[in-house]
C-alpha cells in the first residue's frame, strides 16, 4: 500500500504580491529547518505567473531556477524577432519606440490585438511575442526615453544570462513541466477561479483535464504541500476572486484556510501624488509612471557604472546586483542612511549588507557633483551606515547573490 501523501496547508492572501512574498518567507523557514533549496518547488498554471515569485525570491536573495524557461530565447519566433529588432535598432528613426517594436513584430504576421483562441503552438507563438512587448512596457515605465538600441541590449543580456552556470536553487515551474519530477516541499500557487481551472477551459472534458493537471502537482510533493491563492491581482484591488473549485474536494469541511493578514506596510502608494501603485514596475520605483522622477542622469550613470564593475568582479549578470528599476529608485530617492536604503524595493537584507555602505558612499560623493539645492551642504556630513544586521537562514546557501537561472 502506498504511503499517504503530506497533509496540505491552505492559505488565502489579499493579493498576488502578498502571496508571492509570503511564499518566499515560508521557503526561508524551510531552509532553516534543513530542507535543501533543490528540494523546494513553486508550481503554477501559466508561465506568466512566475514573475511575482522571481521578484519575491530575489528580494530575499534566494537562488532559483525556472524550469522550461530556457527555451524562450531559443524559440524560432523569438530568434526571428530579435534579428528584426537588432536591424531596426541600427536604422532606428526618432519615432515612437513602442510603436516601432510592435510594427517590427507585426511584420512577421503576428497581431498584438488579435490573440488566437485556444491553446497550442499558435497561441504559444503569440504569447512569446506579446511577452517582448510587455517587457518593453515594463522597462519603459522605469526608464522613460528607452531607445530601441537599449531595448535590444537588454534582450541580449537576458538571453546570454540563460547560459550562466546552474546553481542549486528553488524550482519554479508550470504544472505541465513538473510531470515526472518530485520535491520534498511543493507550493501550488495562484489557485483561484480563472487560473485553476484556466478560464479557457469551457467544456466538461477541459475541466477534467485541468483537474488532472492539479493532481499532477499534488503528487509532486513528498513531505510538505501548500495550496495558495489570492483575492485580487494587485494590492488594494477589489477582492473579487474566489478559491479554485477543485480545493473544495481536497480539504475537509472542518478545515478552514489560513487567511494571511494584510502586510503591515500597507498599500504601496506613489511617493509624489500618493495614488495607489498597481503595477510591479511602479512599486519598484515607488511612484507612478506618469509622475516625474527627478533622477539626475549623472547619478544614474554612476550607479550603472558601479553595478557593471561589481557584477564583473563577482562574475554575475548585472541585473542580479540590482535591476534597472531599483537603480532608478535609488537615484531618485538618494537615501542617506541604510534604514532609508532598506525601504527601497529590491534592496533586501542580504543586498543591504553586501552593498549598502558602498552605495551610500557613492551617493555621498555624487551629492557634491550632482546635488540638488541644499544637498551639497548636507553632504558635508557623511551618511550613517549603522543598522542592525539582517537575519539570514542557517548555512551559507542564501548568502550568495541570487541568480535568475533557466534550466
Amino acid at each position: 500500500m502506498a504511503p499517504a501523501g503530506p497533509k496540505p496547508n491552505f492559505v488565502e492572501y489579499q493579493d498576488e504580491v502578498a502571496e508571492a512574498g509570503d511564499v518566499a518567507r515560508k521557503i526561508v523557514k524551510l531552509v532553516d529547518s534543513g530542507v535543501a533549496l533543490s528540494e523546494i518547488a513553486i508550481l503554477y498554471r501559466t508561465n506568466s505567473q512566475s514573475a511575482a515569485y522571481e521578484e519575491s525570491l530575489t528580494e530575499l536573495a534566494i537562488p532559483y531556477q525556472v524550469r522550461g524557461g530556457e527555451r524562450f530565447f531559443e524559440r524560432a519566433e523569438v530568434k526571428a524577432a530579435l534579428r528584426l529588432l537588432r536591424g531596426s535598432a541600427v536604422a532606428s528613426s526618432e519615432g515612437e519606440v513602442r510603436s516601432e517594436v510592435v510594427n517590427v513584430l507585426e511584420s512577421t504576421g503576428w497581431a498584438l490585438l488579435k490573440p488566437p483562441s485556444g491553446s497550442g503552438a499558435v497561441r504559444s507563438r503569440w504569447e512569446s511575442l506579446a511577452a517582448l512587448v510587455a517587457l518593453f512596457d515594463e522597462l519603459a515605465a522605469v526608464a522613460p526615453g528607452l531607445t530601441m538600441r537599449a531595448f535590444v541590449d537588454e534582450l541580449d543580456e537576458r538571453r546570454l544570462a540563460q547560459h550562466a552556470p546552474t546553481l542549486e536553487g528553488v524550482t519554479l515551474a508550470t504544472l505541465h513541466s513538473a510531470k515526472g519530477l518530485e520535491w520534498d516541499a511543493v507550493f501550488i500557487v495562484g489557485l483561484s477561479e480563472g487560473l485553476m481551472p484556466i478560464s479557457m477551459a469551457n467544456t466538461d472534458e477541459a475541466i477534467s483535464e485541468e483537474r488532472r493537471l492539479l493532481y499532477v502537482g499534488i503528487t509532486r510533493a513528498r513531505r510538505h504541500l501548500t495550496f495558495t491563492w489570492s483575492l485580487s491581482r494587485t494590492p488594494g484591488g477589489r477582492g473579487s476572486r474566489s478559491a479554485s473549485r477543485f480545493l473544495d474536494a481536497l480539504r475537509p469541511k472542518s478545515a478552514k484556510a489560513t487567511v494571511s493578514p494584510k502586510p503591515s506596510r500597507g498599500l504601496a502608494t506613489c511617493r509624489i501624488c500618493k495614488r495607489p501603485l498597481s503595477s510591479a514596475s511602479e512599486r519598484k520605483i515607488g511612484r507612478c509612471a506618469t509622475c516625474p522622477g527627478g533622477a539626475d542622469i549623472g547619478v544614474l550613470d554612476q550607479l550603472r557604472a558601479w553595478r557593471t564593475l561589481t557584477a564583473q568582479a563577482t562574475n554575475v549578470p548585472a541585473y542580479t546586483v540590482f535591476t534597472d528599476a531599483t537603480l532608478q529608485a535609488i537615484a531618485e530617492i538618494r537615501p542617506s542612511t541604510l534604514e532609508d536604503l532598506a525601504k527601497i524595493s529590491g534592496v533586501g537584507p542580504i543586498k543591504l549588507t553586501r552593498y549598502g555602505s558602498e552605495l551610500l558612499a557613492l551617493l555621498y560623493e555624487a551629492a557634491f557633483a550632482f546635488g540638488r539645492p541644499g544637498e551639497r551642504l548636507a553632504a558635508t556630513t557623511r551618511p550613517s551606515s549603522k543598522i542592525s544586521p539582517p537575519q539570514t537562514p542557517q548555512g551559507s546557501r542564501l548568502e550568495s547573490a541570487p541568480s535568475r537561472q533557466r534550466l
